[in-house]
C-alpha cells in the first residue's frame, strides 16, 4: 500500500468541509424560506433532514464506486452531482416548488458526501496511523473556519440578495473544488471488477459492520457530528425567531463557535503527543458536558442569544475537536479495506446524526430543547467511548 504520498492541504480542507458547508450555507435563510413557501418551521427543517439522509446513504455508495473506478473518478462524480443539485435548488426557487427544493437538497447530500468519505480514504491510504491523526487534527483546525464562514456568508447573501444566492455560492464552491481535485494522486492500487456485485458488497460491508471498534468509533463521531447539525437545524429559529437576532448578526455570530474548534484542534495535536488518544477523547467528552451545563444556566437566566447559544458552543466545539480526529483514527486503525471501512464508519457517523436531527423535528422548538438533546448526545458518546477498545493509545 502506498504511504507518505503528498496531498495538497487546501484540497483536503475543501473536501472534508464539502458536505458541512453545503449543509449549513443556507441555514440563515431557513426562516425566510419558511415564509416564502408558507410552511411551518418543522417542515422547513426537512431541508436539513433530507440532506442528512442523503449524506448517510452517500457514504455507502462511494465505497464500491471508488474500488471499481478509482478514488478520483468517485470524487469527480460526487462534485458534479453537487453542482447540478445547487442549480436545481435555484430552479426550485424560481418555480416555487418546495418539493423540488427538498429533492435537490437530498441529491446535494449524495454528491457532497464524497468529500468526507474520500478524505478519510485518501489519508488512510497515504499515511501511517499516527500521521493520519496529525493530518486530521490540522485539517480540523482549517475545517473549523469553513462552516462558520459559510454560515456568515449565507447570512450576508440572504440579507442582501435573497435565499437563492446561497445556492449560487454552493455551485461556485463545487466548481472550484472540481478544478483542484484534478491534481490529487490516485491511491487505488488495483481496481476491483467485482465491486458492484451484490454478494461482494454484502460481504464487504457486513465484515465492517461486525467490527465493534469501527462501529464504536463511528458512533462516537456520530455524536460529535450530531452536535453540529442539531445546532444548524435549531439555532436559526432560536436566535432569529425567539431571541430576535437579525439574519446578518446570526451569520456573523456563527464565526464564534469555530474558534473553539480551532483551539481544540491545536490542543489535540499536543495532547496526542503527550497524553495519547484515549485521554484526548475523554477530555473532549468532559469539556462538552461542562459546556452544556453552562448553556442550561444561560437559558435559565434568560440571557442573550450570544450568551445562551454561541459562547457555550465555543467550548462545545473545543471538545468536539478533541473527539473527532482521534475517534476516526482509533476506528480505522485495524481496518484493511480502507474504502469499505471508511464508508461503514461514516455511515454510522452520519446515520446516527441523521436520526438525531429527525428526532429533533418531532419537538416544538424551545430554548431548553437544545441542551436536552446535547445532554443525550454526551451520554451516547460515553457509551461509544466505553466500547472503543483501542490498544495503541
Amino acid at each position: 500500500m502506498q504511504k507518505n504520498i503528498k496531498i495538497p492541504f487546501l484540497t483536503l480542507v475543501l473536501m472534508i468541509s464539502f458536505a458541512s458547508v453545503n449543509a449549513v450555507l443556507f441555514t440563515p435563510a431557513l426562516p425566510n424560506i419558511a415564509h416564502d413557501f408558507q410552511i411551518s418551521e418543522s417542515i422547513a427543517q426537512q431541508m436539513i433532514t433530507w440532506f442528512m439522509i442523503g449524506y448517510a446513504i452517500g457514504q455507502l455508495l462511494y465505497g464500491p464506486i471508488a474500488n471499481r473506478y478509482g478514488r478520483k473518478p468517485a470524487i469527480y462524480m460526487g462534485i458534479s452531482v453537487q453542482i447540478m443539485s445547487n442549480i436545481l435548488c435555484i430552479i426550485a426557487g424560481f418555480t416555487h416548488s418546495y418539493l423540488l427544493l427538498v429533492a435537490a437538497r437530498f441529491l446535494m447530500a449524495l454528491g457532497s458526501g464524497v468529500g468526507l468519505k474520500m478524505t478519510f480514504t485518501l489519508l488512510s491510504e497515504s499515511y501511517e496511523p499516527k500521521m493520519v491523526s496529525h493530518k486530521l487534527s490540522c485539517l480540523m483546525l482549517a475545517f473549523a473556519i469553513t462552516p462558520g464562514l459559510a454560515v456568515a456568508l449565507g447570512g450576508i447573501l440572504n440579507t442582501h440578495f435573497g435565499w437563492m444566492s446561497c445556492f449560487y455560492a454552493g455551485a461556485i464552491y463545487g466548481l472550484c473544488l472540481l478544478l483542484l481535485t484534478r491534481k490529487l494522486p490516485e491511491t487505488l492500487v488495483a481496481k476491483d471488477i467485482h465491486a458492484f456485485e451484490l454478494k461482494h458488497l454484502a460481504e464487504g460491508y457486513m465484515a465492517q459492520f461486525k467490527n465493534i471498534q469501527l462501529m464504536a468509533g463511528g458512533l462516537l463521531m456520530g455524536g460529535a457530528t450530531a452536535f453540529v447539525y442539531v445546532f444548524a437545524a435549531v439555532a436559526p429559529f432560536l436566535a432569529i425567531s425567539i431571541l430576535h437576532m437579525s439574519g446578518t448578526a446570526y451569520g456573523l455570530a456563527n464565526l464564534l463557535p469555530p474558534i473553539g474548534l480551532m483551539l481544540g484542534s491545536l490542543a489535540s495535536v499536543q495532547f496526542l503527543k503527550r497524553k495519547g488518544l484515549v485521554f484526548s477523547i475523554r477530555l473532549g467528552i468532559a469539556v462538552s458536558a461542562i459546556s452544556i451545563l453552562i448553556m442550561i444556566v444561560a437559558v435559565w437566566m434568560k440571557a442573550s442569544a450570544l450568551m445562551t447559544l454561541f459562547l457555550p458552543m465555543i467550548l462545545i466545539y473545543f471538545g468536539l475537536a478533541l473527539i473527532f480526529a482521534n475517534a476516526s483514527t482509533a476506528a480505522m486503525d485495524k481496518v484493511m479495506d480502507k474504502a469499505h471501512g471508511s464508508a461503514a464508519m461514516n455511515f454510522m457517523n452520519v446515520g446516527f446524526a441523521t436520526l438525531i436531527v429527525l428526532m429533533v423535528g418531532l419537538f416544538q422548538i424551545k430554548l431548553m430543547l437544545l441542551p436536552i438533546i446535547f445532554l443525550f448526545l454526551v451520554v451516547v458518546m460515553i457509551m461509544a467511548f466505553n466500547g472503543l477498545k483501542y490498544q495503541n493509545a
